[in-house]
């Protein structure tokens, strides 16, 4: 999953949401089958008007919005609030683990802006194993990656990242993700 995919869910939702097309559910799910990310969107009107009427509800709100020539609609897959992928994802949604993230700055001869950092979200318990890391480029998008995708406080960016111009790394603790997000972001 790519910041683009992040920026085209949520043209979807702005445009589900213009629509008035009531939605219970709008997550990213791994199709291992296809080896890509398809956005899952669970609608009522699903049961209420069936699929047919459900998915053409939806195509409409993203040509009304003017972007559905942009979202590849073969990553859309538009389901009842009772199936039981949705229900997969409500429970994998729910569920937050504790742990703090990491990061490191690789390559600290070079300006800031294209410094790579690596970022790990290592939780507190869990099965163990091998920590995933995300490769991050530049503190702008590092900066936004903590803020924006991982809903820390500034401050404690701030301190974070002035750490980590001192130290070469630094540590954040107490972060919650659910599963779904750790996935989502490359970190699970």
């Amino acid at each position: 999953m790519v910041r683009s995919d992040l920026e085209i869910e949520g043209r979807i939702l702005e445009a589900l949401s213009r629509g008035k097309i009531p939605v219970t559910l709008v997550d990213w799910n791994y199709v291992s089958e296809i080896e890509e990310w398809q956005l899952v969107i669970a609608t009522p009107l699903y049961d209420s008007k069936g699929a047919h009427e459900a998915v053409s509800r939806v195509i409409k709100a993203l040509q009304q919005a003017g972007i559905y020539e942009d979202v590849p609609i073969l990553r859309v897959s538009v389901l009842s609030p009772n199936d039981t992928l949705v229900k997969t994802l409500e429970q994998e949604v729910k569920v937050l683990t504790e742990g703090s993230i990491h990061i490191v700055g690789l390559d600290q001869n070079k300006p800031n802006h294209e410094n790579v950092y690596v970022v790990i979200f290592s939780p507190y318990t869990g099965p163990g194993g091998a920590v995933p890391a995300r490769h991050i480029k530049g503190l702008v998008e590092l900066r936004r990656f903590l803020e924006v995708s991982l809903h820390i406080w500034t401050t404690s960016v701030d301190e974070a990242l002035h750490k980590l111009a001192r130290k070469g790394n630094a540590s954040i603790p107490n972060v919650q993700l659910s599963k779904r997000e750790a996935k989502r972001l490359g970190l699970g």
